[in-house]
């Protein structure tokens, strides 16, 4: 009885790694950096973020576009559904989402469709993220 309730439990475990790969569009994984338009719907800032293929993310974000003026750092949990990527940010409650589009290999384009509502703008909004090549 042990013994099947050990493989039962190895083979719940292997199906929620799969399941969660499998929600993860590859293409998304790497460092990337973009950039709020300065005449935009919501303030300016900038940001570096890095999408690792186990689901989680970091972000910085800046004031300047030179990004030497930290604003807010940020991590969590990214997955893709369809054309659309969630970040489930540690400490919000509810994950922000996004519909995105591949201009080419390391261009996207990304648009706001869901706000947790504790962030900074509220509006829907449209940026284009770039892959940062080491």
């Amino acid at each position: 009885m042990k013994y099947i309730t050990r493989n039962f439990l190895l083979v719940a475990v292997l199906l929620s790694v799969s399941n969660l790969a499998s929600a993860l569009d590859g293409r998304m994984v790497g460092n990337w950096q973009g950039q709020r338009d300065k005449d935009g719907k919501c303030s300016y800032m900038a940001w570096t973020m890095k999408r690792s293929s186990d689901g989680k993310f970091e972000i910085a974000f800046y004031k300047n576009p030179e990004k030497t003026q930290l604003l807010n750092e940020a991590r969590g949990q990214w997955e893709t559904k369809g054309d659309k990527i969630s970040l489930f940010t540690e400490g919000i409650p509810t994950p922000d989402v996004y519909t995105y589009t591949f201009i080419d290999n390391d261009t996207v384009h990304v648009s706001a469709v869901e706000r947790d509502p504790s962030a900074d703008c509220m509006s829907d909004y449209e940026f284009t993220d770039h892959r940062v090549k080491p």
